[in-house]
């Protein structure tokens, strides 16, 4: 289904829910342009993805770029932070944090499990281009400008519509989960950020990679996002009133309700190590014989 928010900014639902689908954005003006292509074939279909000229990817995740073949004609865009991932199988790795599956033990179920997985298989894809933060990209009828909103990963990018207050804000998605941070380079002082950027650009519409267009309590909803990043600071406090292992906090339901996809337990690992991370630095967690944590006092 594609929806037109406005005239010339066209909103292309995903033809699935599930990973690896994304909803994206149409540029339907002098100058054609995707924002992601993660809808799959089906959705894409009544646009004619030969006649794009441009594709930009948000950011470097599979759900995000998994179409990017479907526009064989366009060029195609990304912040300088996301070059690496999408050229090179081993800065992917490393950017998700795979690689250090490879030096970490098989005592958890869930890092064997993330280490054998051929759910992300290796690709590599075509980049022509970068565009960078408050670049204003004139498409002819549209003007859009970038907005580099990293903490999901570093190069994330969200693009403000400001005559007609539409930001697209990809993966800062409203998901009920909350903000996603779950790469090793991921970083959670710069999504907090980015969150506050978009809210004090008041958008009027608020489309998103995981979510139809919003119209309504945008900055309500926004803010309670935000939120949810602290509320899962306070469950983690919670298990750490005795010293624990980071490893030990995992499979505690902590982020995840069930960790049947491979990946689960690895993701949730890296964004508690986060916290744990800045609650050390904060000096509300104390280490305990170098690799157990406890909150001070």
């Amino acid at each position: 289904m594609i929806i037109e928010v406005a005239p010339g900014i066209k909103f292309i639902r995903a033809q699935s829910a599930g990973f690896p689908y994304c909803h994206c954005l149409l540029i339907d003006s002098d100058i054609r342009a995707v924002i992601d292509t993660g809808a799959g074939e089906k959705a894409f279909a009544p646009i004619e993805p030969s006649r794009e000229d441009n594709v930009i990817n948000t950011h470097y995740h599979r759900d995000h770029t998994n179409g990017n073949h479907l526009f064989e004609q366009a060029r195609v865009l990304v912040h300088p932070f996301e070059y690496p991932p999408l050229v090179d199988e081993e800065a992917r790795r490393y950017y998700a944090g795979i690689s250090r599956l490879d030096h970490a033990g098989d005592g958890k179920d869930g890092y064997l499990r993330a280490r054998k997985s051929k759910s992300i298989p290796p690709r590599k894809f075509k980049v022509d281009g970068f565009v960078k933060d408050g670049e204003v990209i004139d498409f002819g009828h549209t003007k859009v400008t970038v907005l580099h909103t990293p903490g999901h990963t570093p190069g994330h990018l969200a693009f403000y519509f400001e005559r007609e207050g539409i930001v697209f804000g990809s993966d800062i998605d409203l998901i009920p989960f909350g903000p996603w941070y779950g790469d090793y380079l991921s970083n959670l002082e710069d999504f907090e950020a980015s969150i506050r950027r978009i809210i004090d650009l008041k958008p009027k519409i608020y489309c998103c990679s995981h979510r139809k267009p919003i119209r309504e309590n945008i900055e309500e909803r926004l803010l309670s996002y935000l939120g949810k990043i602290a509320e899962a600071e306070e469950r983690i406090k919670q298990h750490l009133k005795e010293p624990v292992t980071l490893d030990e906090l995992v499979g505690r339901n902590i982020f995840y309700k069930n960790y049947d996809f491979a990946y689960n337990g690895f993701w949730e690992r890296n964004m508690i190590e986060k916290h744990l991370e800045r609650m050390v630095r904060r000096e509300e967690v104390v280490m305990v014989d170098e690799d157990r944590y406890m909150l001070r006092g």
